[in-house]
């Protein structure tokens, strides 16, 4: 019989008990709501004051709708209005010579129009706040303007957008361009003091000033001695014996990637299969069948919040039928588009949950139809001789020089399938506040390697972090496993654009085979920090 292993801090303890050791642990805290989401409060009116003569700078903010009516970050139904009043109060309150003008940047504004309409109203410069992930306003403004910019993001609603467009203006070099990527909003209101300077300075100046601020206000590394040395690791010719002729399934066709290369690569086998089929299966599986699994959920879930038994029910009755379609193709792994199938009614039920089981089985479950991340998950769960990735949607945040990383779904045995199972709420899913998704308490105090292939590029990005705590702030997705990046923080910007949103994060320090293995296939090697 294997020997299971126990996670240090003792995740059998009661939630309580677990999160309070965790937080003692010696250098490493659990992060809370009130310590990360740090939005400004209310200001009086009577606090900002005459801004007569005062460098005139415009608040983009830049979102789909002032209020969220579509599933996005941070979720439905969000209303970004009194974030929108408060930020803008703030600013104009806490820096007397500039005055802040909002402006809402939503679907079919004219941005281009607007910017020429600034340059009669003397606008200086342009703060870009990214209120969800995708709009594109900070490219419009960068490409048509010359004036000085400095681009932040409401957290856990703009950030992937602006980690892709912040690394691309970084490439391009635009000049007065300056960056804040904070939980924090004071971080972003010093950075925006810089614009005071540009009374009589220029943009570069103010570029110069705002950066400066930005490198003071990240805190140096902190030293951490983490729970496991460097990782025991198969060589990368044993890693590839071991996955080749792996079958990969991807629902409802081919997912991100290019699944041509990842099988001339890997000598494994994508297939498509159709929503269709895998509804098929749900509707086979009874009840009955799905019962003990249901069951299992409802004894050892720490909590379950607005999900209702038949929504749990019908995510149970998913998780078999996704095993029964992997036993169908004989395949390891399956991928699927779950947000477009559930958004658009083609998905019986989310597959979150069933996700989770799936890989604390040893059998592979991911996100989105992301291939590359499917692909990135296979490799580096044989090279580690069986830990389990999670693929996230990450989070920069300078004022604790951590990255957050967040998803709906995680496995709850990050050392492996025969270890301690981590503790775990089951609450809707974040964006859309349907369906049944997973919290899972990650343990701190262990190191951790982010990896993601880009096939399309032939390119391995890693970072190495160590993790200190968990989010339960309600905007985005449920899981927030937070980590403080270790080597050069400033890097990890640079190089976002080059891998997408998503990252493969594994427990245990294998940077060093991670890069043989990049080298044995032909891949560059890309260190994000």
């Amino acid at each position: 019989m294997t020997e299971k292993k126990t996670i240090p801090g003792c995740v059998l303890c009661q939630r309580r008990d677990f999160i309070k050791k965790l937080g003692l642990l010696a250098g490493f805290s659990v992060m809370t709501p009130e310590i990360l989401a740090n939005l400004p409060a209310a200001v009086p009116s009577s606090e900002i004051g005459n801004k007569e003569g005062a460098v005139k700078v415009r608040i983009i903010f830049s979102m789909t709708s002032v209020k969220n009516e579509v599933p996005d970050w941070p979720n439905i139904g969000y209303d970004n209005a009194p974030a929108i009043k408060n930020i803008t109060d703030s600013l104009n309150s806490k820096i007397k010579d500039v005055n802040f003008i909002p402006t809402n940047v939503c679907d079919g504004f004219d941005v281009e129009k607007m910017l020429e309409e600034d340059k009669a109203e003397g606008i200086a410069g342009y703060l870009v706040m990214q209120m969800n992930p995708w709009k594109p306003a900070i490219g419009v403004i960068a490409d048509k303007s010359d004036k000085a910019i400095l681009y932040s993001r409401l957290s856990y609603a703009g950030n992937g957008g602006w980690e892709i467009n912040n690394s691309n203006l970084l490439k391009r070099g635009r000049k007065g361009y300056a960056f804040i990527s904070s939980n924090d909003f004071n971080d972003t209101v010093e950075c925006a003091r810089a614009f005071a300077v540009l009374k009589d300075g220029t943009a570069e100046d103010f570029a110069r000033i705002a950066t400066e601020t930005r490198l003071k206000r990240t805190p140096a590394a902190t030293k951490r001695t983490p729970f496991e040395g460097k990782l025991s690791c198969l060589s990368p010719e044993a890693t590839l014996a071991a996955i080749k002729g792996t079958k990969i399934l991807c629902l409802n066709e081919l997912g991100w990637g290019n699944p041509a290369e990842v099988e001339k690569t890997f000598g494994v086998k994508v297939i498509a299969v159709p929503f269709e089929e895998l509804n098929e299966l749900w509707e086979k599986v009874s009840e009955k069948r799905a019962q003990p699994k249901f069951d299992e959920w409802k004894k050892t879930a720490d909590k379950i919040v607005d999900v209702t038994d038949d929504t749990l029910m019908g995510v149970a009755r998913m998780y078999y039928a996704m095993k029964d379609l992997l036993k169908k193709y004989g395949a390891k792994s399956i991928t699927i588009n779950c947000l477009g199938g559930c958004y658009q009614g083609k998905l019986q039920a989310y597959p979150c949950l069933g996700f989770m089981e799936l890989q604390d089985e040893g059998l592979l479950g991911t996100c989105e139809n992301d291939l590359d991340s499917n692909m990135t998950m296979l490799v580096f769960n044989a090279m580690t001789k069986g830990r389990i990735g999670y693929i996230s949607d990450p989070v920069l945040d300078s004022s604790k020089r951590a990255i957050i990383y967040a998803h709906c779904v995680s496995t709850r045995r990050f050392l492996g399938k025969n270890t301690t199972p981590s503790h775990y709420e089951i609450l809707t899913h974040s964006e859309d506040h349907q369906g049944a998704s997973v919290r899972v308490i990650a343990p701190a105090g262990y190191p951790v390697t982010t990896v993601k292939f880009n096939f399309a590029t032939k390119q391995l990005g890693i970072h190495t972090a160590v993790v200190t705590g968990n989010d339960y702030d309600d905007r985005a997705c449920r899981t927030k496993i937070v980590a403080e990046v270790t080597g050069d923080f400033e890097e990890i910007y640079r190089h976002w654009y080059k891998f997408g949103w998503h990252r493969v994060t594994f427990y245990g320090d294998f940077a060093e085979d991670a890069k043989k293995l990049a080298k044995k296939i032909g891949f560059e090697i890309v260190m994000e920090s």
